[in-house]
């Protein structure tokens, strides 16, 4: 047991991951520039691993410690050293402050790491919105247009089922979806003498003239993973229905089943909130006589049936609305500036990063004052 505790309290522990963590910080920004900003996340920095894939294989080895390796050493690191090696006096205090700080940092980082979420909320000038759609992750929807007059039914499969290509069922529905291929990222081509023979099994919509050939998954800010797959529709006694392409940016594909009329669509995954945001006005300033642009803000106004709230906002550059355990920030626009785009993010560790800051400051000037203090007093005694 004790060399197990000297290892994990050891200094020289703490300075390895310091060392290594900055390697990978090093290498991780090199290769952003190969696989973007996200890319380059998931590959060194949200993983316990970072892997090397051989050349004409798809084994891959793991060749460096990722982030989480790294962050929960010396996580484990920190906090055995405060429990085991260190001595608790008023003359360490600044010290103490300082290690809870970083440790805080660690664990602020980790929540935001598996608990982010960050999606989109589009809506044009005198529209409104009760949802976000997600960057990275999609959903296969099928709709139920028959449920209701004026409504639909939608019935979402999470991403994990469609990469995982398990059958979607669900009891309200009469029949189920099984995958043929599901690709995370594709291009589409139009049918023609090349098209590969497994891609001509889609017998129904859009996919009896086009097809999806698999490309490398993207991690770029300025390119999307375009999520394609072909599924099956199978009725109750395993009959089959039809073959369909479906794929991100493709219109929903309408059938008919039993007389009620469905459709089906990949598309971003969805958040609904309990309030609607409706915009008002977006404004696109620019630089005069230039079409630099100066700023860019959007005029909303926020209402809350269930709290009586009706609210007007103005969310702009680095002011962003914060509001029921969310924020918004001004993020974009399209359609000739009638259309915003807010970006939309959940992080339940947001507060950690100031609180660490805080900490580690306070901690730095005590124990500076604490030291000069000392110093002082010293200096009086030979004087």
């Amino acid at each position: 047991m004790k060399p197990f505790i000297k290892f994990f309290t050891s200094f020289e522990l703490a300075i390895s991951c310091m060392v290594l963590g900055l390697i990978l910080v090093f290498i991780g920004t090199l290769d952003q520039v190969n696989l973007g900003i996200h890319g380059a996340v998931e590959q060194y920095f949200y993983t316990f691993f970072v892997y090397w894939a051989i050349p004409g294989s798809e084994i891959t080895i793991p060749y460096f410690p990722g982030g989480y390796t790294i962050g929960l050493f010396l996580l484990v690191n920190l906090i055995t050293a405060l429990v085991v090696r260190f001595r608790y006096s008023w003359r360490k205090s600044g010290v103490l402050m300082v290690h809870i700080g970083v440790i805080t940092l660690i664990v602020g980082e980790l929540i935001s790491s598996m608990m982010q979420v960050d999606s989109a909320m589009i809506i044009d000038e005198g529209d409104s919105s009760n949802f976000s759609e997600d960057r990275q992750i999609m959903e296969l929807a099928v709709i139920d247009h028959s449920a209701s007059n004026k409504t639909d039914r939608v019935y979402a499969f999470p991403h994990e089922m469609m990469e995982t290509m398990q059958d979607c069922r669900h009891e309200e529905l009469p029949f189920k979806i099984g995958f043929n291929q599901y690709m995370a990222n594709s291009v589409i081509q139009r049918r023609d003498e090349n098209t590969p023979s497994k891609a001509l099994i889609a017998n129904q919509g859009i996919g009896l003239n086009t097809f999806a050939q698999e490309i490398p998954k993207t991690g770029k800010m300025d390119e999307v993973n375009r999520t394609s797959a072909i599924l099956t529709i199978f009725d109750d006694s395993g009959e089959v229905l039809g073959t369909w392409l479906t794929s991100l940016g493709f219109p929903p594909q309408k059938f008919t089943f039993q007389e009620k009329e469905y459709s089906l669509e990949i598309r971003r995954k969805r958040y609904y909130y309990p309030f609607d945001i409706h915009l008002n006005d977006f404004s696109h300033d620019r630089y005069l006589g230039t079409n630099i642009p100066m700023n860019f803000s959007s005029e909303i106004e926020l209402t809350h049936p269930v709290r009586g709230e009706k609210r007007e906002f103005l969310i702009y550059m680095n002011h962003p609305l914060r509001y029921n355990g969310l924020t918004f920030f001004q993020s974009g626009f399209a359609n000739e500036d009638t259309t915003t785009i807010l970006q939309v993010v959940s992080n339940p560790g947001r507060h950690l990063p100031y609180l660490s800051c805080g900490l580690i400051f306070v901690g730095l000037t005590v124990q500076f004052l604490i030291g000069l203090i000392s110093f002082a007093g010293r200096r009086q005694k030979k004087s």
